[in-house]
């Protein structure tokens, strides 16, 4: 298997794993309000772009068509953007052990998906650049 096919397939586990998690909280949390609908909202739609970029080599967009690393990096970008914000919402509501925890957790894995973003978006930095190519 080459890396750009097991780095699709991390992407595919990754988005079905995004979609899987944004049902569990719209089961679990029951949300009736907009605000409450958000956590499954920004899950489901940066899942949803990662299995997009895991499925289709390109992405047509009108007369535009954009490659799968592009797509990965704004699906990779969602998940960042809302991992950060819960991290720093927990930081700022209640000052407990457990919820310095929660933010620990959440910001480390923001930076983690930042960092595959930006390898998306710049596409061989860290990895060949085989890897990102768009066929």
């Amino acid at each position: 298997m080459t890396d750009k096919a097991a780095f699709r397939r991390r992407l595919l586990g990754g988005g079905l794993l995004s979609l899987v998690m944004a049902v569990g909280l719209a089961v679990a949390l029951e949300p009736t309000t907009p605000t409450a609908w958000l956590p499954v909202a920004w899950i489901g739609i940066g899942g949803l772009a990662l299995l997009t970029a895991a499925g289709l080599e390109r992405l047509p967009l009108g007369v535009v068509t954009i490659g799968w690393p592009r797509v990965a990096a704004v699906g990779l970008g969602i998940l960042a953007l809302g991992s950060s914000t819960f991290g720093f919402v927990q930081l700022l509501t209640e000052a407990s052990s457990l919820s310095l925890i929660y933010a620990g957790f959440a910001l480390v894995a923001a930076l983690a998906l930042a960092i595959v973003t930006l390898e998306c978006l710049l596409g061989g930095v860290g990895l060949d650049e085989e890897t990102f190519a768009v066929e």
